[in-house]
């Protein structure tokens, strides 16, 4: 007996109390059901509502955000502590959760490799969601600025910072906080000179990195270097070492 047919015989043979009771059922079962695809939709449809869950408050080493085994053998050995940290933007998606994070840099990664064959460039990335992503780490040589690479720590903000471009990134608070906050740990650890600067890729070469909301950000920080001093500085000269022939 089909399902409709065996519901139909069961109406007709009930009592009028009963057919309300059953008819009362069924619109609670579908309100109910109403509601669960309804909430359902929206919590998928809106991202911020999802809670923001991370391996670590603030701190994300590679394992955490799954990077690939792919490191650089070059080290920044000869100059630590090195004496010059390097802000750039990636210009890339924003993202605001650790798992969207954590999935661009994946994607980042893979792209570097793909097409240059080398890991992500900076030593530390630092999420729109507040956190640092390690990236080469430390007292590793990244390839985030010309000529520098070798005796600095580069640091990239994810997204793009420009101000002239109709949508673009805006540095947060928290951003700035924990980028210094692992400064601090650079210095504490030893990867880092206490007196250390802070300069903008612009600063260095011809580039428009870290973009403008973020470059006069960083020009409020205590370790920027309004002189710029290092700029068409060698390494080698930056610590008054003779240049390898």
């Amino acid at each position: 007996m089909r399902f409709p047919v065996y519901v139909w015989y069961i109406m007709r043979n009930s009592s009028r109390a009963e057919q309300l009771s059953c008819l009362v059922a069924l619109l609670v079962l579908i309100t109910c059901v109403t509601l669960i695809v309804y909430f359902a939709v929206n919590a998928s449809n809106n991202p911020e509502d999802y809670i923001d869950v991370a391996p670590h408050e603030w701190n994300i080493s590679r394992e955490m955000w799954l990077a690939q085994n792919f490191t650089s053998s070059s080290t920044t050995e000869r100059f630590d502590p090195v004496r010059l940290v390097i802000i750039q933007h990636t210009v890339s998606p924003e993202c605001s959760r650790f798992v969207l994070c954590a999935a661009e840099l994946r994607n980042m990664q893979s792209w570097f490799i793909k097409y240059y064959n080398y890991d992500i460039p900076y030593n530390f990335i630092i999420g729109n969601d507040g956190r640092v992503y390690e990236g080469r780490g430390w007292g590793i040589e990244g390839a985030h600025t010309f000529t520098y690479n070798r005796c600095s720590l580069g640091i990239g903000f994810i997204g793009d910072y420009r101000e002239e471009l109709t949508k673009h990134s805006r540095v947060t608070e928290l951003q700035i906080k924990r980028a210094k906050m692992l400064l601090e740990e650079g210095v504490k650890r030893g990867f880092l000179d206490k007196d250390y600067s802070v300069l903008g890729a612009k600063d260095l070469n011809s580039s428009a990195s870290p973009g403008s909301n973020l470059y006069n950000a960083i020009r409020e920080w205590e370790h920027y270097d309004h002189i710029n001093k290092w700029r068409n500085i060698t390494c080698e000269k930056m610590y008054g070492f003779q240049p390898i022939s």
